[in-house]
């Protein structure tokens, strides 16, 4: 099965299912992620956010950041 085929299966799902089909995907990703620093991570987005905020950089929407990430794959 492709990888369309299921994401297609799996936006048929009712929303509790695919509530729950998200939640068994990101357990299984956060599991293989390497072990992070806390304390890093919440400076390094209040860094990010400050930056945005101030204009500094220019963000971009959810849609064209998952198109952009789609098409290099």
């Amino acid at each position: 099965m492709s990888t369309d085929q299921i994401t297609a299966a799996a936006l048929a799902l009712p929303m509790s299912e695919r509530v729950l089909l998200a939640q068994a995907l990101w357990v299984s990703i956060d599991r293989e992620l390497p072990e992070s620093d806390e304390a890093q991570a919440v400076e390094e987005s209040a860094q990010r956010a400050d930056e945005l905020d101030s204009g500094a950089v220019k963000g971009k929407p959810h849609e064209d950041v998952m198109r952009e990430l789609r098409r290099s794959l």
